[in-house]
């Protein structure tokens, strides 16, 4: 039986990112398990007893390893399951790959040279170590997507330290 509860871990770092909840929707992209996988998705986003009003929809179940897509606040999180576990795979069709539990953060920013250097030095500086990184881009010079996953949380005067770096258009803590 395959334990889904990675989704709702997930989920939850989303409710962290996340201001504003209303309008919430989640298409389940798998005929297998459905119920269960909107039950820990809802959960990690509202918690286990709130009333939610989060639209479900299901699709035909095409997607080889994608489970969902959750659409809230204007961003667009698809969620996908392989041999290592749960996943979020793409936030607004940047790709990535977010396990759950994780610590770290989202920098949204220009693509340019260094941009990525001067986000690891300050990292690096304070002693926070990198565990995995991803950047995805539109194309060159266009927008991009840092995750940058860390083995400790991030402190809120780090963030803002990160925040005021070139380039940077805005960093969001996974915590």
């Amino acid at each position: 039986m395959t334990d889904f509860s990675g989704l709702q871990q997930l989920t939850s770092l989303i409710r962290n990112i996340e201001a504003q909840m209303e309008g919430a929707k989640l298409m389940i992209l798998t005929h297998e398990h459905r119920e269960e996988i909107a039950r820990h998705m809802v959960e990690g986003l509202v918690g286990p007893s709130r009333e939610h009003k989060v639209r479900i929809e299901t699709s035909s179940g095409e997607y080889m390893n994608q489970l969902a897509i959750l659409e809230i606040g204007g961003n667009k999180y698809t969620f996908s399951k392989d041999h290592q576990g749960m996943f979020i795979s793409e936030i607004n069709y940047y790709t990535c790959r977010i396990t759950p539990n994780s610590h770290g953060i989202l920098v949204y920013h220009q693509d340019y040279p260094g941009v990525i250097h001067d986000v690891s030095r300050v990292l690096a500086e304070n002693k926070i170590n990198i565990s995995s990184m991803n950047v995805s881009r539109e194309q060159k010079g266009k927008s991009a997507l840092l995750v940058s996953l860390t083995d400790e949380e991030i402190p809120q005067s780090l963030l803002s330290r990160l925040q005021q770096l070139p380039q940077v258009q805005q960093v969001l803590s996974l915590q």
